[in-house]
């Protein structure tokens, strides 16, 4: 297939997702296996090796990431970009920003997560969707696929038809763990590429609905550049978590009553938020546990309290917006 349109892709991965970001990697080779002209598709990642927020467990450890960062470039052929300042934060809210301020060079910006599989279908599906806006005159949309059952109705709209009708398990019981940890639909089970291939091997006609609220989470999110020359971005203030929600209010903000999301329902990304190789390498952690919690510290706790304390206040009123400052006072 001959792509008409131009993309960027990019992924912000910290040093100690090194054992898991090839998965991602090799989801977006694999959707790029029948391109012609690859050239109209740039995968970027930033990789952070800062020691600003937690130190890795070693120099030689980092310095052998460095290296399998190398042979990943090496293998999958990707441009990369480094932060390594260990005196000053970098986040991923920090990079989709800059991401999505590429708009100029490209038709479509999409946001990759190092714990996301990107479908095989995506570039055939997204070239199809502009032919058909253009036909319509809708220039700025936003594009998500299939995701899998999420904790309330508000996401059904954009739950895969194979999955609407299952059960939602909690974690907060060791029988909701397990059922959460080893079901297919589940967020918290982690599936593998060809799991979500088969699924959507299946589909012999898209399913695609029209959105006219917006409703997404950020991993595999694909927006057109028209709509992000509007302005519209992930406002400075949201730095940790929520920097979908608060670019999600910003695209509200924009486009008001001509927004536009499709929603190509039966094609299925996969976010696999409780990935076992998510966390290694970390200085301290308890290595006992999965994902997230290792942590021993409480400063992502608090440094995301006030990146949502900063959301839950963008827009109409005079409250000031807590910086990077009062955090490093809390650390101190």
């Amino acid at each position: 297939m001959k792509l008409e349109n131009r993309y960027i892709i990019g992924c912000h991965c910290m040093f100690y997702e090194i054992d898991m970001v090839e998965e991602y990697l090799n989801s977006v080779h694999l959707a790029l296996q029948d391109i012609e002209n690859k050239e109209n598709v740039k995968v970027e990642m930033m990789w952070n090796l800062s020691q600003y927020f937690e130190e890795c467990e070693s120099g030689e450890k980092l310095f052998e990431i460095k290296q399998r960062i190398n042979d990943l470039e090496n293998k999958y052929g990707f441009h990369s970009l480094f932060y390594e300042q260990n005196d000053k934060p970098y986040t991923m809210a920090d990079y989709r920003r800059e991401l999505n301020n590429q708009c100029n060079e490209c038709d479509y910006v999409i946001w990759g997560e190092s714990d996301c599989l990107m479908p095989r279908q995506m570039f055939g599906v997204l070239e199809q969707l502009m032919e058909h806006s253009k036909s319509n005159n809708i220039n700025r949309f936003i594009t998500t696929f299939g995701i899998r059952k999420m904790w309330d109705n508000s996401w059904t709209i954009l739950e895969h038809p194979e999955f609407t009708d299952k059960p939602y398990y909690d974690m907060d019981t060791e029988e909701t763990k397990r059922l959460a940890e080893s079901s297919p639909w589940s967020i918290r089970y982690t599936m593998s590429q060809e799991e979500m291939d088969e699924l959507n091997n299946k589909v012999d006609e898209l399913d695609v609905r029209l959105l006219t609220h917006p409703k997404f989470d950020g991993s595999g999110l694909v927006m057109t550049n028209q709509l992000l020359m509007t302005g519209c971005n992930i406002p400075k203030s949201v730095f940790m978590n929520g920097d979908d929600t608060a670019f999600l209010e910003s695209v509200r903000l924009h486009m008001g009553n001509q927004y536009k999301q499709y929603v190509v329902k039966n094609i299925l990304k996969v976010h696999n938020r409780n990935h076992p190789n998510k966390r290694f390498y970390v200085k301290g952690e308890d290595d006992t546990k999965q994902s997230h919690f290792k942590r021993q510290t409480n400063w992502y706790k608090e440094f995301n309290v006030l990146s949502k304390g900063n959301l839950n206040n963008l827009y109409h009123n005079q409250k000031r917006f807590l910086t990077y400052e009062d955090f490093r006072k809390t650390k101190t």
